[in-house]
């Protein structure tokens, strides 16, 4: 266990008749003391009280109970001092510590989500050129479908308009073919005799039409007449159907566009909030490192004047205690000395 001594300044004693047995019995205790706490500062003074005049050794032992007193409240500050400034430094540094295992936890999921949100917004990316790609098909297909429709019924319109002229016609012709002569054939004529083929009908007698096969032409016509009607319904229908489709797809892909426009405008914007986020950690991270490595350097310097001392403060206290205690019977033994003479009566009581 440490002991703890009060430092006392001893009065100054006056000399008396003090004789080398006094100085021998100093020197002697002196070095006894310095070699039990293997203490060179009492050992120097042995020596020393050796040489000089007897007189002299009441100052020297003063002077240095002195010194040692001054050192005790000195190192005393130093140690205060020093437990202090490795205290806070050692704070500093366990806080970065703590720090930087944080932001290192923090830079891990950024990175990630990061990573995470590149790889989203690039299959957006995609998803959304395919998407146009799309339309832009489907809007050139439609184009010519609707090019295709429109020239099918135009060709079938005019097909059917002529088609109705010709059944009118024949119809108009056959009706009135009944009532009246539409054609005489004669033998008296002039200019060179030609033998024509016979026109199926007497000379004077008047050309009817083919009365008994109108009927069968004019519905050959109308057949033809409503496949090209049904060919326009049928065609004016698909290309309702196409032109509802076409716009339905459009709708859909659209929407599934604005949908990915929303999705990848949230997610840029996260990733740049997510970017600066972790640029801020980085230069978050680079300053609790400067603590720490700034801390590390304090504790290295510190370390000299605190730590490597050769003794602890403890070990340095309690010898300097002892000392002390030894220089204090020093001058007992001095005092003795000087009251009893050169048979020191009262060394004894030292």
């Amino acid at each position: 266990a440490r002991r703890h001594r009060t430092l006392v300044a001893v009065a100054p004693v006056v000399a008396s008749g003090a004789s080398d047995a006094g100085r021998k019995a100093i020197e002697s205790l002196l070095r006894m003391k310095g070699v039990k706490l293997k203490s060179t500062l009492l050992t120097a003074l042995a020596s020393k009280i050796a040489e000089d005049p007897f007189a002299k050794v009441k100052q020297l032992i003063q002077e240095l109970i002195e010194r040692l007193q001054k050192q005790a409240a000195n190192e005393s500050s130093q140690k205060g001092w020093c437990d202090k400034s490795i205290a806070e430094a050692t704070q500093r540094r366990e806080y970065a510590h703590k720090e930087v295992s944080s932001l290192n936890d923090k830079m891990a999921f950024l990175e990630a989500l990061k990573e995470q949100l590149d790889v989203e917004l690039a299959d957006l990316d995609t998803s959304m050129k395919e998407n146009k790609d799309a339309q832009a098909k489907a809007e050139t297909i439609r184009g010519e479908e609707k090019t295709e429709s429109a020239n099918t019924v135009k060709e079938a319109g005019e097909g059917l308009e002529a088609l109705s002229q010709v059944i009118d016609t024949l119809d108009k012709f056959y009706k009135s073919a009944k009532n009246q002569a539409s054609l005489v054939q004669t033998k008296g004529h002039k200019g060179p005799e030609v033998e024509a083929p016979d026109a199926g009908f007497a000379e004077g007698e008047a050309y009817t039409g083919a009365q008994g096969e109108s009927g069968g032409i004019i519905g050959m016509l109308e057949i033809m007449k409503s496949d090209f009607q049904r060919t326009i319904s049928e065609t004016e229908s698909a290309e309702k159907k196409a032109e509802q489709d076409h716009t339905e797809f459009l709708t859909e892909s659209g929407k599934s566009l604005a949908e990915k426009g929303e999705a990848e405008k949230s997610k840029k914007s996260q990733l740049s909030d997510t970017s600066t986020e972790l640029s801020s950690s980085k230069t978050m991270l680079t300053a609790e490192m400067a603590k720490i490595t700034s801390a590390i350097k304090e504790l290295m310097e510190l370390q000299p004047a605190c730590l490597d001392t050769g003794m602890s403060y403890e070990e340095r206290s309690t010898r300097r205690d002892d000392e002390v205690a030894a220089l204090n019977q020093a001058i007992c033994i001095l005092g003795a000395f000087d009251e009893g003479g050169a048979t020191g009566v009262n060394v004894a009581a030292c």
